[in-house]
């Protein structure tokens, strides 16, 4: 049971690989940041693409660190790790920055919920906070779609890949709009 919570504790991406996307800052604490990852790959990325495959995915980086056989590495794998490093990367850099913006901005403090504020550094306005989440949000949507078009065009390679995940008319697409269609 230790080891299942393991690895779907495991990220796909480091802190140090968000922060070289250049969209979030080198002093930016990497605690923060790798619960910033797990909630983007564990609850948004999981449920936007294909849970099974994520932690399929996760499983390969797991063996890796650990020494294990069957690791993201190994040839037979070689559509996961391109999966990885070209679409899920991306993906996880964008959608970290999106978590960011609140968790680094907004503290629960035994005071109840405060924002932190330095004589050097200016706070933000909700209506900044807003702007910024959705202009990550708008690249993580467009991560997303690429990776969607990576998974239909091989999607033979990806055994969690069901048959009916993208069809030659339709297929699941990401956008971000001020539209409510509900």
């Amino acid at each position: 049971m230790t080891e299942i919570k393991n690895i779907r504790n495991t990220m796909l991406v480091s802190p140090t690989k968000v922060k070289s996307y250049g969209n979030i800052n080198i002093n930016c604490n990497d605690a923060e940041m790798g619960a910033a990852i797990r909630t983007a790959q564990n609850v948004h990325l999981k449920d936007a693409l294909n849970r099974d495959l994520i932690e399929h995915i996760q499983q390969l980086v797991y063996n890796k660190l650990k020494g294990n056989e069957d690791t993201i590495d190994d040839e037979a794998n070689e559509m996961y790790k391109a999966f990885l490093d070209e679409y899920l990367e991306p993906a996880l850099a964008y959608r970290t920055a999106v978590e960011l913006v609140t968790t680094t901005t907004l503290k629960i403090r035994g005071m109840g919920l405060v924002k932190n504020s330095d004589n050097n550094v200016n706070t933000t306005s909700a209506a900044e906070m807003s702007y910024t989440t959705e202009y990550y949000g708008a690249l993580y949507n467009d991560a997303l779609n690429r990776a969607v078009d990576f998974l239909c065009a091989n999607k033979n390679a990806f055994a969690e890949i069901e048959d009916g995940f993208c069809t030659c008319s339709s297929k699941p697409r990401f956008a971000q709009t001020g539209l409510f269609l509900g």
